[in-house]
């Protein structure tokens, strides 16, 4: 497995796993929002880190300034948020979100980033569980809809 920062070469691979992660959990991403994570991939202050299996992407991790007001309000120094972790369908469960995320917590650490973020789904036991392994707190909830209702994760490095 070869973990690294993303390279412009691994931009179509990364959005491709973005995708699949996305279709099969019955959320097929339209034309605009696609556009928009190819420019989130490429915004100058992101770190995209990708897990890749010979020349495959498997994974991918982004992580952005954290800023305050959830996301609305100005960047807080030191810290991270990590607003994307996808693992392509066929590779999930065999450990790769977690050789990822440590790779990025390390490369954040050894950065000097003080604290780490995200936001995941209160029902996404699975990613709920690798974040709390990693070491990452619950500390609060937000309900986005009727039906849905996300958990935040926060962890000092």
């Amino acid at each position: 497995m070869d973990l690294r920062i993303m390279e412009a070469s691994d931009l179509d691979g990364a959005v491709r796993v973005w995708q699949a992660a996305n279709i099969a959990r019955g959320k097929r991403p339209c034309p605009e929002r696609v556009g928009r994570v190819v420019e989130k991939l490429q915004e100058p202050m992101a770190v995209p880190c990708v897990a890749a299996n010979d020349a495959d992407i498997v994974g991918i991790a982004l992580l952005e300034p954290c800023r305050a007001d959830d996301g609305a309000g100005a960047v807080i120094p030191d810290a991270l948020h990590v607003s994307m972790v996808f693992i392509d369908p066929p590779s999930q469960r065999q450990g790769v979100g977690s050789l990822l995320m440590r790779y990025a917590l390390d490369g954040a650490r050894t950065a000097g980033v003080s604290s780490v973020s995200l936001w995941t789904g209160c029902e996404n036991t699975g990613a709920r569980k690798l974040y709390e392994a990693l070491g990452m707190k619950p500390t609060r909830t937000r309900r986005v809809s009727e039906t849905v209702e996300w958990v935040y994760y926060e962890m000092d490095l």
